[in-house]
């Protein structure tokens, strides 16, 4: 929870909120941190997938560590290392898509124009109006808006039959336990 991480239209935005530290004696604690790293300085993102044990072989790694790298990083050292992402692959591919939209972006195009121009990023596309993106979105808003007029009936009325009656509906016949479905 003392960690975040942001990507920013500017950069990673990386913050360490002040924590307890060795022990948790308050006379340990590290204060707050910060730290930006931009996409145009940006070198290298990678990988290191956990192997292996901790800890004298008894505490396996399970944390895929995010490094991101720069220019004036230099060594062993990483500019910046973040362990415990949900997603690190996905991270990793927008870092990448954002340093390519911010490259193009400088050259004179807009960034929403290259993002719609790529498509998502597993390869598929979008067709060169965009139509498959709108009728998308308009799915998307009708299926909400039926969620919306649902979530309002069962405010005011106590039974699903009240909200919606025109779904299909399971009734028992107590005699011989058989399930009969009735469409309406």
């Amino acid at each position: 929870r003392a960690q975040h991480v942001a990507i920013t239209r500017d950069g990673i935005r990386f913050i360490r909120e002040k924590r307890p530290f060795c022990w948790g004696l308050s006379c340990t604690d590290r204060g707050k941190s910060s730290k930006t790293v931009p996409f145009d300085k940006i070198t290298d993102c990678d990988l290191e997938e956990p192997a292996g044990n901790a800890c004298i072989c008894c505490v396996p790694r399970i944390l895929t560590v995010v490094n991101v790298d720069t220019a004036s990083s230099g060594g062993g050292m990483k500019e910046l290392s973040i362990a415990g992402l949900k997603n690190p692959v996905g991270f990793k591919k927008l870092v990448w898509a954002m340093k390519r939209v911010t490259a193009q972006g400088s050259g004179g195009g807009s960034m929403s124009s290259c993002v719609i121009d790529r498509g998502n990023y597993d390869g598929g596309g979008v067709d060169s109006t965009g139509e498959s993106v709108t009728t998308l979105l308009k799915e998307i808003r009708d299926e909400m808006k039926v969620n919306n007029d649902l979530l309002r009936g069962l405010k005011n009325c106590d039974t699903v039959e009240d909200v919606a009656p025109s779904y299909n509906k399971i009734d028992v016949e107590k005699e011989d336990n058989e399930k009969i479905i009735e469409l309406l």
